[in-house]
């Protein structure tokens, strides 16, 4: 019998259900995996980078409550991703 060739996965494209009801955390989440995607990494390996679990990255990719801000930020930096706050009008602040 032949042995088995282990193959990388590639990320998947399905869409889960949301885990907060805020629609800014959504949005991020939502964001952060499509840059995911869009780069061909999977959760566990971006999670592994940014030094969270691959639970932990679900969550914020779900637009779940409960996580620290330097665990989003890591798997931002991870993603290439910088962060830019705007004002409510869509200017951007100093």
């Amino acid at each position: 019998m032949e042995p088995v060739k282990k193959t990388m996965s590639s990320p998947r494209n399905k869409p889960g259900k949301p885990a907060s009801d805020d629609p800014r955390l959504q949005a991020l989440g939502a964001r952060l995996a499509d840059r995911r995607r869009e780069l061909g990494r999977r959760q566990q390996d971006v999670a592994e980078e940014a030094g969270v679990s691959r639970s932990t990255l679900h969550t914020i990719e779900r637009g779940g409550t409960g996580v620290r801000w330097e665990k989003v930020l890591a798997v931002a930096e991870v993603l290439h991703l910088d962060w830019v706050l705007v004002d409510a009008d869509g200017t951007a602040g100093d």
